[in-house]
């Protein structure tokens, strides 16, 4: 008998955000102004555990929600019991505020760990269900860090369960395609990335949820080891409103005018987009400074420009060293500063000013992708991003690569940047599992210990890299758009690694460092960073690490792997993509084709099909032609998205694109917000007439 925990959670509805959600004068998201609403990808959970509860024909497994939040959060676990849980436990403390991924994982293990001591009497048949991520955090890294609390296998990415010789079998994606696994033990975790078959709730269902009581719990009663703010191996240091759109988002009205700006577009030199590869400004170790007082590093401009004050004011008193600086000397500087700081900032600061060594130590490293002997290209880019601050820091940059016979891309990888490439084969990882890889990977880290560890925000990594830095003691941060190392100095940080990401949808950005971890921890979106022009005549060495596996270390039986057939170049100037509203295999292919062979010939140059996941899923399109956050990232000079409607996941694969054209028939689609030039109007209307125009340009 099966029974089945499903994560819910409360979270701020960010179709409702406005200029009026934040606060003038800080720029953080004030979440009382918005509307509450339960996460949608948990909804298709608690609807897949319902399925799952019933092809296994089993009438005794219980299905319990399980949210963590304010007491308002009852909503959603009323919600849930509505639709098809059989009871609902609520995790609510005001200690557990302010928690980051690390601080919600652990309490919730915890919870989880006392329901089944409570409700399932100790049987450990079950499986916990949850959204893929939350719209909120976008970071997908609860899901896979609870399981490696609990120690179980994590499936992520399921779009589907059957129940075959008395076990489920799911089915994910991949990248390229899509495999049917099993837990090779339970409990597991699994994370679900689209489920179209949705619950609603009865009256009879709605009237019981309402009658029915509530488990609640609060931090005592689960003895979690890291809870809240407290408990939390990152810290947001600024939240604030991304800034204005680079795309033009002009409506067209006729196919003729976007014929001619299509081939206007693809002709112009263009400036280059992306943001996380820059060097305006690069960080110098304080003791290469010249000058010792010299603190033009610092986390903000405030701080930057009281650092200036003080310095300026210690010339000015022929003060040369800091242990000069007697109370008298602080009257001078605080009469200097006017109201700009006081006493005990003023003392910080000085304490700041005598901190010369790095808070952190060791190289800089990439955890690479790869699928047979091809590296993924996102990880390129980030050994790229990976020189540039390793070069500040003075130190190396080293890759950490796992698998079967994986020494051949040592050559090409220090190519790119690296200086070490850390190699980790055997035969039990030919095949990526994640329990499998995560041993090994952390094993390597965890020697070496570097102080920056960068993976890949792909399907892979964000599966990965959780496990991995809960199984170290480490805080991550995921889906980074920029990297900087810069001075916190008047808490006594130095040379640290401030990460910055989109929340909400990408309607805020957040600025997040690491605190009481050994190594800083990050995933990067594909697509953002800039990749180094490979120097065939760089040396680099390769350092062999040696781990133990056996059968019992993998934590997934791989029962069958689909890829999808053909050969893909995703590497051209020119890509056009169909969505679900191509409304059938035949529009795709007929469509997409004779738009892909109307504009190779018209502009010159090879021109590939994408598609959307939704696209994937109902069969228009192979997976290895889906473009996005599980599919491929791509940057091409135009990217002409047919019946898409820009879901954030999409938009992130497409993020790093020079011109973005859409065309659909919804004139409130989304990705009208996030492309250069749009027509509202059937696909099957506008491509015959795109042609023509095209033909007659």
């Amino acid at each position: 008998m099966s029974n089945y925990i499903v994560l819910t959670k409360q979270v701020p509805d960010i179709t409702q955000i406005t200029d009026n959600a934040f606060d003038p004068e800080t720029g953080t998201l004030i979440r009382s102004r918005l509307a509450s609403v339960i996460n949608e990808l948990d909804t298709q959970a608690l609807a897949f555990a319902n399925y799952m509860k019933k092809i296994s024909a089993d009438a005794n497994g219980k299905i319990v929600a399980l949210t963590m939040g304010p007491p308002m959060a009852e909503e959603v676990l009323r919600y849930s019991l509505g639709r098809c849980a059989d009871m609902a436990v609520m995790l609510t403390d005001k200690a557990l505020g302010g928690a980051d991924t690390w601080a919600t994982a652990n309490p919730l293990a915890y919870a989880i760990r006392r329901i089944v001591k409570d409700f399932f009497a100790a049987n450990e048949d079950y499986y916990v269900v949850c959204g893929m991520q939350s719209v909120d955090g976008d970071t997908a890294q609860v899901p896979p860090q609870i399981a490696e609390e609990l120690s179980s296998p994590c499936i992520a990415y399921a779009t589907g369960a059957e129940f075959e010789n008395n076990r489920f079998e799911f089915t994910r994606i991949i990248s390229g395609g899509s495999e049917v696994v099993a837990a090779r033990k339970l409990p597991a975790v699994i994370t679900v990335a689209k489920y179209e078959y949705p619950l609603f709730a009865t009256f009879a269902g709605t009237r019981r949820a309402n009658r029915m009581k509530i488990v609640c719990w609060n931090g005592d009663d689960i003895k979690a080891t890291h809870i809240g703010a407290k408990g939390s191996k990152t810290t947001v240091i600024r939240v604030f409103p991304p800034g204005k759109s680079t795309r033009k988002c002009k409506h067209v009205s006729d196919a003729k005018t976007l014929a001619k700006l299509l081939v206007e577009s693809f002709k112009s030199d263009g400036a280059e987009s992306g943001d996380g590869n820059g060097k305006a400004s690069c960080y110098v170790l304080p003791k290469r400074r010249r000058d010792k007082f010299d603190k033009s590093f610092e986390r903000t401009k405030k701080e930057n420009e009281d650092f200036e004050i003080l310095s300026r004011t210690l010339k000015d008193l022929g003060v040369s060293e800091v242990g000069q600086i007697d109370d008298d000397v602080k009257d001078k500087i605080l009469s200097a500063a006017g109201e700009r700081f006081h006493k005990k900032v003023l003392d910080d600061m000085i304490e700041g000013l005598k901190l010369t060594e790095p808070s952190f130590t060791g190289e800089v490293w990439v955890v690479a992708e790869h699928s047979s002997g091809t590296i993924h290209p996102a990880i390129f880019e980030l050994i790229g991003k990976a020189r540039e601050l390793a070069d500040s820091l003075e130190t190396k940059v080293g890759v950490c690569i796992a698998g079967d016979k994986v020494e051949p891309t040592a050559k090409e990888l220090i190519a790119a940047g690296a200086d070490n490439i850390y190699i980790i084969e055997d035969k039990l990882l030919k095949v990526f599992d994640p329990n499998a890889h995560r041993k090994v990977i952390a094993d390597c880290i965890s020697k070496h210990w570097p102080q920056i560890v960068l993976f890949g925000a792909t399907a892979q990594g964000r599966m990965l890299a959780p496990m991995i830095s809960y199984k170290l003691g480490c805080g991550l941060t995921a889906d980074c758009t920029s990297f900087d190392i810069r001075d916190i100095s008047r808490t006594g940080h130095v040379a640290i690694l401030l990460q910055t990401r989109p929340a909400l949808g990408g309607n805020v950005m957040a600025t997040i460092c690491t605190k009481d971890s050994k190594s800083q921890m990050a995933t990067a979106r594909p697509g953002v960073m800039k990749r180094l022009s490979p120097d065939k005549s760089r040396t680099g060495k390769t350092i062999r690490h040696q781990v133990k596996l056996s059968d019992g270390d993998t934590g997934l039986e791989i029962i069958k792997t689909e890829l999808g057939s053909g050969a893909v170049n995703f590497n051209v100037e020119v890509i056009v993509s169909g969505g679900k509203g191509m409304q059938s295999r035949d529009n795709y292919d007929r469509l997409i084709s004779s738009l892909c062979d109307c504009l190779s010939e018209k502009l010159g140059t090879p021109v590939e099909r994408g598609a959307s996941r939704a696209a994937v899923e109902q069969d228009f399109a192979e997976r290895i032609h889906q473009v996005g956050q599980t599919g491929t990232a791509v940057g091409p000079k135009l990217y002409v998205a047919l019946g898409i409607s820009g879901a954030i996941q999409h938009m992130i694969g497409v993020a790093n694109t020079e011109t973005i054209i859409a065309v659909n028939s919804d004139p409130n689609a989304p990705i009208f917000k996030q492309c250069d030039y749009y027509v509202v109007g059937k696909i099957e209307d506008v491509v015959p007439q795109l042609i023509e125009a095209l033909e007659a340009e």
